[in-house]
């Protein structure tokens, strides 16, 4: 645009403002017109060869206020090919609803999307405002803001030949509910995107529509013409039922009492059933199939494009909860009446029209809407998306605030009632969505300014708290409370620490020692049972963590988001002053809080001791300062055991010490988890003999607030943690499989050493982890899963171990190093009796819930990874016997290693030829009988040389794959599983020995 005359730029505009005149004079009718647009609009069509808009036929009226839509040009009366009932397989399709199936149809016959055609001519209109574009484009909104009655938009579908003339009636019923709700969902499109095009600061201009107060007048009735179409359109969907299928008859008779019938019902299912549908009663419509239509309307409608920044932020600052806050200070007993009749006031009041700018919002900040603006093609991002940020940010914070207050507008009363629908958030969970969409936008920018993206965070965060405390003056004691506090950062930017002190309000534990007890807003929210509105927070806390880039800060926010559980039972004063009660015990929103304070802990490398070589950075890697340093210059949180609770010291400072570094809150959740949920009588001895681990030194109070739930939602919460808790471990696997398999063979040197002893801390880690697990993993479901998960963990961690001590081969002097030490005793001491009793566990498991026995194909999949776990194992001694050798060969001391290893010269059982024929032809398929004579099938048996050579190849490659215990039968994989823990109890009663 820099490079274009300004003559050649207007020319560019008017160029693009006669095409898109052209396409909107082909679906929009003329009224009477001046004879200045008269002369335009046919010079136009001279100019460009068609599309002449032509005047309405009938009742013409002079004020230009009839209905402005010729729908007969973008909406088809023809069905669409629907495509067949059956699935590649052959098998019939799971039926849809009815209301979706309509839906589909109707959507399907949308030729033009007049929405987006309306929100392109008003992007080019922007840039000529006084030109004809923006007259045509005010003149269409006027003209359907004043034609606010759904019914004369239905008219032409009533009139129209290719419907009324169908004879059939449940065929014209169809046909003109699917025509119906395809110009519904036009209009609700199109007045979505007309209601972006008002402009507050301007008042209505166009000199051919009269009778109209404001601006404010013309929103509200396109929002009314927008809310009854909606409406109306989950009538239509909701009037189809589904009638039970019946058998087809061999003379099928017409059903009289069906009025109304699918396209499904003309195609046979595979067992020859039809599938019909009637016209249902209003009393009849279930409310949870209401809900569902409306659901899949607001889905539809979400694909409009985006409404702009210059509507949505003088929108809320008008109808919002600051003019709503204004109103009620200023607001006279005198004057209410006068007050509640304006359109003002009913703006301010409507939640519908509420939820519609807050859903708005999301949607630009979120990017799932197609944003349209002059000279750019279709993107999700806003034209400048800071500056969206910066201003929606503070706003949607503000209505958070404000809504909170009211019961009916949170997520308790979404939960409590039974006709509300479960598919919508409340306008509580919406705003702050919004808010954290807004933020994670400000953190994840890469646009090059002078401030930061903390100093932008932090400023937006500061600016919301101060027009949040306009709009809830009750919540302003709390938002100065915490502003006035001193918060420390260990060796952080100036820039974070100020971030850190605004997120103080959010997510904090016991802030101030000496002070009363003020609940943070994520520990009143979930004291108040708003656990939705707790999950957007969890959120929150994730979208502003990505602005820091010191890990400690992280680290202590994931600590003391976990805490926040310990002061819900206190008694204190909250940050907004909520009293909703206690609410609803039986939920809690625990996994959220585990799954943000993981990611902010980096998963499994936040537990993790990295190694550094000597003299790194300068740094003084004895000191505990300079360690933690060290670490952050890694990336990787400061291992600081203050954080956690003081009953907990004891035994993290012991495990500090004892170079195996300082658990982290992967382990801490974990030991958590099990001492909560118990041991089994198998691991108590283990659990005695080797950790000292109680309730006292490793419970939390998130993990008690879980169990103290209905035991349904404790089990749910239970399982998502376990899941996370496999998922870490098995991505930091795969970073230590990946170093080995990838990286390690190229190295040589000291970087070879420092990579070695780096996976080694990995799998430490790793390790720690599966132990921890272990005692509690038979009662976290019942089939056994996260126990065959965690074995398949440590499978995973031994054939890792065997191939990182094959590349010690290259430098066998490397292999005495503290970090190898440290696993492999590890692995002798500990990890060992947790595998052996797990699996025995999962041996002895046969039955799940309710009696039931498991599955062949569940006992069959642990049976495989049981024994697929020992082959491992024995490819680990393998790896030590090589290795052993090679110390041995370059004069090195080797005899240690035999305390780590165990090796199995012979197995207790012998898998013969002939046991491999019986258990063949036992599992042979078997003759059947003839069902015409009685007789039974001749097979011919006789096979020829080649069959016979075939065949004994067959059978050696069944002996070589049995032999290498990939076995796959349940008999054998049962006698490989008891053998393997003959083998590993042998071994840890010679370990045993040794020690003593």
């Amino acid at each position: 645009r820099a490079h274009v005359s300004q003559a050649g730029q207007k020319a560019i505009i008017n160029i693009v403002s006669d095409v898109f005149l052209s396409q909107l004079e082909r679906y929009v009718t003329t009224p009477q017109e001046d004879s200045r647009d008269r002369e335009a609009r046919r010079q136009r069509a001279i100019n460009i060869g068609s599309q002449l808009s032509q005047m309405e036929t009938g009742e013409n009226r002079d004020d230009g206020i009839s209905m402005p839509f010729r729908f007969e040009a973008c909406i088809s009366t023809r069905p669409i090919n629907r495509m067949d009932n059956k699935s590649k397989g052959g098998k019939p399709k799971k039926s849809s609803p009815v209301g979706q199936t309509l839906l589909e149809e109707a959507t399907g016959r949308i030729n033009e999307p007049l929405s987006h055609l309306f929100a392109s001519s008003s992007a080019a209109s922007s840039l000529d405002p006084q030109g004809e574009l923006r007259r045509c484009m005010d003149r269409i909104r006027n003209r359907m803001a004043h034609c606010n009655d759904i019914d004369s938009y239905l008219k032409w579908v009533e009139s129209c030949k290719q419907i009324v003339g169908i004879n059939d009636d449940a065929k014209r019923t169809e046909e003109m509910a699917v025509t119906k709700l395809a110009t519904l969902v036009v209009v609700a499109n199109v007045a979505d995107v007309l209601i972006g095009t008002t402009n507050f600061n301007a008042e209505n201009d166009n000199p051919q529509v009269t009778n109209y107060e404001s601006t404010d007048q013309i929103v509200e009735r396109l929002f009314n013409l927008r809310s009854d179409a909606i409406t109306r359109a989950v009538e239509i969907m909701s009037s189809f039922v589904n009638v039970k299928p019946k058998r087809e008859a061999k003379a099928p008779k017409k059903s009289k009492d069906v009025v109304g019938t699918n396209h499904d019902s003309e195609s046979k299912a595979k067992n020859g059933e039809v599938y019909q549908t009637k016209l249902a009663k209003t009393s009849d419509v279930n409310p949870a199939t209401v809900a569902r239509n409306q659901k899949l309307i607001e889905d539809v409608l979400s694909l409009c494009p985006a409404l702009p920044l210059e509507f949505i932020a003088p929108a809320f600052r008008k109808f919002g909860a600051l003019a709503s806050a204004s109103k009620k200070t200023n607001r006279n007993d005198s004057d209410d009446e006068d007050n509640l009749q304006s359109n003002f006031s009913r703006l301010i009041y409507n939640m519908p029209f509420r939820r519609f700018i807050i859903t708005k919002s999301l949607l630009l900040v979120s990017g799932a809407s197609t944003v349209i603006r002059a000279g750019s093609r279709f993107c999700s991002i806003p034209s400048n998306p800071i500056a969206a940020y910066m201003s929606l940010g503070p706003l949607l914070l503000a209505e958070f605030c404000s809504l909170c207050y009211d019961l009916e507008n949170t997520s308790i009363a979404t939960k409590n009632s039974a006709s509300q629908s479960t598919h919508y958030l409340s306008l509580t969970q919406l705003s702050l969505r919004a808010f954290s969409f807004c933020v994670h936008g400000l953190s994840t920018s890469t646009t090059n300014q002078a401030m930061s993206n903390a100093q932008r965070v932090q400023f937006m965060i500061s600016n919301a708290i101060r027009i949040a405390s306009r709009a809830a003056p009750s919540s302003k004691d709390g938002w100065d409370y915490y502003q006035s506090l001193n918060v420390q950062g260990n060796n952080a930017p100036q820039d974070e620490i100020e971030l850190k002190k605004s997120l103080t309000p959010f997510v904090s534990f016991k802030v101030d020692a000496n002070a009363p007890v003020r609940l943070c807003l994520f520990s009143e929210l979930m004291r108040s049972s708003m656990y939705g509105e707790a999950i957007e927070c969890c959120h929150l806390i994730k979208a502003a963590a990505a602005s820091f880039s010191e890990p400690s800060i992280k680290h202590h926010l994931s600590v003391m988001l976990l805490r926040c559980f310990e002061q819900i039972k206190q008694v204190g004063v909250g940050l907004l002053s909520l009293d909703h009660g206690e609410g609803n015990q039986n939920e809690s929103c625990v996994c959220y809080a585990i799954d943000t304070a993981f990611e902010l802990n980096n998963n499994l490398d936040g537990d993790t001791f990295v190694p550094f070589p000597h003299g790194f950075l300068g740094l003084d890697l004895m000191s505990k300062k300079g360690f933690q340093l060290a670490r952050s210059k890694m990336g990787l949180t400061s291992m600081c055991p203050n954080y956690w609770p003081e009953k907990h010291l004891d035994r993290l400072m012991d495990e500090f010490s004892s170079q195996l570094g300082c658990p982290g809150t992967i382990q801490q959740i974990t030991w958590a988890l099990t001492v909560q949920l118990g041991c089994s009588s198998i691991f108590s001895e283990v659990m005695n003999s080797s950790s000292p681990v109680t309730k006292r030194n490793s419970g939390l109070a998130c993990i008690r607030s879980a169990s103290k739930t209905s035991g349904s939602n404790f089990a749910k919460e239970t399982r998502s943690i376990a899941n996370m808790i496999s998922a870490s471990i098995e991505s930091g696997l795969n970073s230590a499989e990946f170093v080995t398999a990838k990286l390690i063979p190229h190295m040589s040197g000291s970087t070879l050493n420092m990579a070695q002893r780096l996976v080694m801390c990995l799998l430490m880690s790793a390790s720690k982890v599966i132990h921890a697990s272990s005692p509690s993993a038979e009662f976290v479901d019942t089939s056994g899963s996260f126990a065959s998960l965690l074995l398949k963990s440590t499978k995973k961690l031994y054939s890792i171990l065997a191939r990182l001590l094959l590349s010690f081969l290259a430098n066998p002097h490397s292999l005495e190093s503290s970090e190898t030490k440290c696993l492999l005793k590890y692995l002798a001491s500990n990890l060992m009796q947790s595998v052996a009793a797990l699996l025995y566990t999962l041996q002895e498991k046969h039955e799940t819930t309710g009696g039931k026995f498991l599955t062949e194909n569940k006992i069959e999949t642990h049976g495989k990874i049981s024994a697929l776990l020992v082959c491992e194992k024995e490819k680990l001694d393998n790896a030590f016997l090589k290795i052993g050798a090679k110390l041995k060969h370059v004069g090195v001391r080797s005899d240690w290693l035999q305390e780590y290893s165990f090796i199995s010269l012979n197995r207790d059982f012998v898998i013969k030829r002939a046991d491999i024929q019986l258990a063949k032809e036992r599992e042979a398929p078997r003759t059947k009988k003839n069902t015409v004579s009685g007789d039974k099938r001749k097979i011919n048996c006789e096979t020829s040389g080649k069959m016979m050579k075939q065949k004994k190849k067959t059978i050696k490659q069944q002996y070589l794959w049995r032999r290498s215990l990939k076995v796959t039968r349940r008999s054998t994989t049962l006698v490989t599983t008891v053998v393997a823990m003959k083998n590993l109890r042998v071994t840890i009663m010679t370990l045993s020995l040794l020690e003593t």
